[in-house]
């Protein structure tokens, strides 16, 4: 995942871009754009839509970037911009859910016994993260497969740390029962 540069003597780049440097914004746009991106696919929005998603985000930053206050955090910062972005598409248009169109974890290199294997993998995943209620679905997405620290996760959510770590923990213990015992809920009882 891309990571934001940003050491002491170099701000990020929102604030490169605040204080007059141009490519600074084009820069941001090219490294997290397709994390973004990805971020709303993950969510369950179609391609189209999570382009047009992620040009808001970055719309909505570009026109506040005046009050943009720099704590080493650029990448939730977006997040919690794309999370909010996100909950008021949900909320004007039908009800979500994360396996709607989950990207297959297949790619076009290998051959057809492991393009079956790994689709049968990520159908069972899509399966096992759409069961799970929106917020925990919300978790997973920034603590695991965006790899935020669990600070960020807490800032972006208004939650205490600790009730991160404690919902990421069940939520991944719950994930991996459900993968070990796919077929336990539909095997008809003897």
């Amino acid at each position: 995942f891309l990571r934001c540069p940003m050491t002491e003597e170099q701000p990020d780049l929102l604030t490169r871009f605040r204080e007059g440097d141009p490519s600074a914004f084009s820069s941001l746009v090219a490294e997290m754009g397709p994390r973004l991106k990805g971020f709303f696919l993950r969510l369950g929005a179609q391609a189209s839509t999570a382009e047009d998603l992620t040009q808001h985000v970055f719309l909505r930053v570009y026109q506040s970037s005046d009050r943009y206050q720099a704590s080493g955090r650029l990448p939730a910062y977006l997040l919690r911009i794309a999370r909010n972005l996100w909950i008021d598409y949900c909320r004007k248009k039908r009800p979500f859910s994360l396996g709607e169109s989950f990207p297959d974890a297949a790619d076009s290199g290998p051959g057809p016994v492991e393009l079956g294997e790994a689709g049968d993998r990520a159908a069972l995943l899509r399966k096992a993260l759409a069961s799970m209620d929106l917020a925990t679905q919300e978790i997973i997405e920034m603590a695991v497969l965006q790899q935020l620290p669990y600070q960020d996760v807490a800032a972006v959510l208004h939650i205490p740390v600790g009730t991160v770590k404690s919902r990421v923990y069940y939520a991944l213990r719950k994930l991996r029962e459900g993968l070990e015992h796919p077929l336990r809920d539909s095997t008809p009882e003897s």
